[in-house]
């Protein structure tokens, strides 16, 4: 599957995401695990060159059949580049090969293409005993992230917003003392001391926060203040932060609390600010699939029946959770040579000729998905198992579900 359309994105990260863990978890018995990176323009003549010439150099390999497998493993890299008439995707292509058996003795050779979702610029080539994932790991780093500070008198908070996640890099409490109602001197001596000790709060969440976020200030592409009151305007105003971080501020909103629901409470509040980021298009997406379950019946959840609508054209959205690790085996008949989506492993290997059914391809649940969608013009939603909603999601509606246009 190859959808580029914009709104397939974030199912194109998920399914990228599945396969490098997939390959993480590969281990071979000996080095003979290949990782080929492939930038795209890169002369087609150097890269089947170099192939060929390692293939002589494996002949050197003292081990038989660590010899044999990795010649095994470059060729089999260098058929599938022929096959594809060496036509690279946009970004690049990374191909991995080797033996993945699990027994001694008993080779397994299988090859593995990933298209990455960022432009790959680097050229690599090496044969290890796993394989090399680590560039491919640095493109799931979500490239956008926003600032989120709530902070009153008492304490402040402050989270960077990074994709489905945000994580606390200050938290803060001071030393204002309470108002008092008491008049004359001694009150205007006090309120002095309020305003030094507020003073020298902001100046201490400031530093914190400049220290933390300067340094990657260009990377950060909002600030949302949060708190209860003025607190968070006065913070502002009288220009604690450094110039850099203030002139990325986008909005301040009134919230209850200045703790980590406090943090929960700004994103929650702050929709229409942060409307692009993942984690608001979940939440609005969650929300919209429990509204439609309880109060219109206009939602369908479960396997079946969200593929049933997803194949009538009734599903105008679909949400599948990241945590739901089902596969999709498309097999093809021996004798017809039609193709049969089988769901479970209890389906029948028989094809409706009687011919047996051959395995050929496993698609992840958020593939299969998407092919049905991309037929109907259906949005499809990943939803994070990070958040409160997204938990419900899964374990009250089996983490598949969607909303139905009638």
């Amino acid at each position: 599957m190859a959808s580029t359309d914009k709104k397939y994105e974030q199912v194109e990260k998920e399914i990228f995401k599945n396969k490098i863990k997939k390959l993480g978890k590969i281990q071979g018995r000996h080095t003979e695990l290949i990782s080929l990176y492939v930038p795209f323009g890169t002369d087609r003549g150097t890269v089947m060159s170099q192939l060929t010439q390692e293939v002589n150099q494996a002949s050197n390999i003292k081990s038989p059949t660590t010899r044999k497998n990795v010649q095994a493993a470059l060729r089999k890299i260098a058929e599938y580049l022929r096959l594809i008439d060496f036509k690279l995707p946009d970004n690049g292509l990374v191909v991995f090969c080797g033996n993945v058996s699990e027994r001694e003795g008993r080779p397994d050779i299988q090859l593995f293409h990933v298209t990455p979702i960022r432009k790959l610029n680097m050229k690599t080539y090496r044969c290890d005993s796993e394989f090399v994932i680590e560039p491919l790991k640095e493109m799931l780093t979500p490239d956008k992230s926003y600032l989120i500070i709530a902070i009153d008198n008492k304490e402040s908070t402050t989270a960077v917003l990074e994709g489905k996640k945000y994580r606390i890099i200050d938290r803060a409490h001071s030393t204002v003392p309470g108002k008092i109602k008491a008049g004359g001197q001694s009150a205007h001596r006090y309120e002095h001391l309020r305003l030094d000790a507020a003073n020298d709060f902001y100046h201490r969440v400031a530093e914190h926060i400049n220290k933390e976020v300067v340094p990657y200030v260009e990377k950060v592409n909002g600030v949302v203040l949060g708190g209860p009151g003025s607190t968070k305007r006065d913070f502002f105003d009288k220009e604690y932060l450094d110039y850099r971080i203030r002139d990325k501020v986008i909005g301040f909103l009134d919230v209850t609390y200045t703790d980590e629901s406090g943090i929960r409470e700004i994103i929650d509040s702050a929709q229409d600010i942060l409307k692009e980021t993942e984690i608001v298009i979940e939440k609005q997406a969650i929300s919209e699939f429990f509204k439609a379950a309880i109060k219109s019946n206009l939602a369908a959840y479960g396997f079946d029946d969200v593929i049933s609508a997803l194949k009538t054209n009734r599903a105008s959205k679909v949400l599948v959770s990241e945590g739901l690790n089902k596969e999709i085996k498309v097999a093809e008949c021996l004798n017809c040579s039609k193709t049969k989506i089988l769901f479970d492993e209890k389906d029948s290997k028989k094809c409706e000729c009687t011919g047996d059914l051959e395995e050929i391809e496993t698609l992840s649940l958020a593939e299969y998905i998407t092919e049905l969608s991309e037929k109907s013009s259906t949005d499809v939603i990943i939803i994070s198992t990070d958040t409160d909603e997204g938990e419900q999601f899964l374990n009250a509606f089996g983490g598949i579900g969607a909303i139905l246009r009638y």
